[in-house]
């Protein structure tokens, strides 16, 4: 029987749709859990043919799709950044170096792993076309930082040998809540006790045509959805006045290791910028005796920001290149 402790997760970038790269650049991404299957519908003949007996079933599309659950470090943000975002740049000769994230169009596609190495005979689950169609992020004061992605794509593979049997595996150090900071209109704000936020690709998944294999022909991302709420300890009524004025504002979250300058290990620096926002106006209730918060929720957008970008993230790193 095999064990999730056993297993790993291998990722890569796909030059061309649900097809694997000519040159191999596997990755290790650590990861909680995930639930990325293939999952096959049947349709059910109604002939009569007098008798109650059922024929055999037509063959639906393949749907491959689930989830990943993990927690946020410098190493497994930098290669899924660019498939998240979709605009990856980075800059720097030596460390530091800077890897920048911005929206744009998504990558053509991701080729996911799945590694049962301590089978009898080892098993490998590859997955071409994949998308991520949605991500999210939950910081809170304590504890590891939570994150998660949701994934589509287009064909399965079992096979007998890894996909990339060298694959880069740049460990894994995830952020925690000690490390985290948020900022409003570029000043800190020191009473929040809940921060989270998910970006949406609205994915087109109902791309199948008739071609006899039953997988999807593309996955075409539309356009974002970035939504997020920020919960703070009520002392005072300064944002939630700019929700109700439906005054445009803007949030940063910070998570930093270290000195956080990204020349060494353990010096990694990871922000998320949301340069247009809005709040959306939510007055606090009173649900006991004990100390009161005010949850404001935000929708970020691009209008006339000179980075272009609904929300952008920036990772320093002593990693040259993901």
């Amino acid at each position: 029987m095999s064990s999730g402790a056993n297993t790993r997760l291998i990722i890569d970038t796909e030059t061309t749709f649900k097809t694997d790269p000519v040159a191999p650049d596997g990755m290790v991404f650590p990861f909680v859990s995930e639930s990325i299957s293939l999952d096959r519908s049947f349709s059910q003949s109604k002939t009569i043919r007098s008798n109650r007996n059922p024929q055999k079933p037509g063959r639906g599309n393949m749907n491959i799709a689930g989830d990943i659950a993990f927690e946020l470090s410098p190493q497994n943000i930098g290669r899924m950044g660019k498939h998240i975002f979709g605009s990856y740049g980075v800059v720097g000769s030596s460390a530091p170096y800077t890897h920048t994230y911005k929206i744009a169009a998504l990558p053509a596609g991701m080729v996911i792993e799945k590694q049962f190495t301590d089978l009898a005979t080892p098993k490998y689950f590859k997955y071409n076309g994949c998308k991520v169609g949605s991500f999210k992020v939950g910081a809170k004061p304590d504890g590891i930082i939570e994150a998660g992605i949701s994934i589509l794509g287009a064909k399965e593979t079992i096979g007998l040998a890894a996909y990339d049997a060298t694959a880069t595996d740049n460990g894994h150090t995830p952020f925690d809540g000690f490390e985290a900071s948020v900022k409003e209109a570029t000043v800190a704000v020191a009473t929040v006790a809940d921060f989270n936020f998910s970006l949406a690709n609205n994915l087109d998944g109902n791309t199948y045509v008739i071609d006899g294999t039953g997988q999807r022909y593309s996955c075409p991302e539309g356009a974002v959805v970035l939504e997020g709420s920020m919960t703070c300890l009520f002392l005072d009524d300064v944002l939630l006045a700019k929700a109700i004025a439906h005054t445009e504002s803007a949030l940063e979250l910070h998570l930093t290791k270290g000195a956080g300058t990204g020349a060494t290990a353990g010096n990694e620096k990871l922000s998320f910028y949301f340069d247009e926002l809005v709040f959306k106006p939510k007055s606090p209730v009173i649900s006991g005796p004990t100390g009161l918060v005010v949850e404001l929720g935000f929708v970020a957008y691009y209008n006339v920001d000179a980075d272009a970008s609904a929300c952008r993230a920036v990772l320093l790193s002593p990693i040259a290149t993901f």
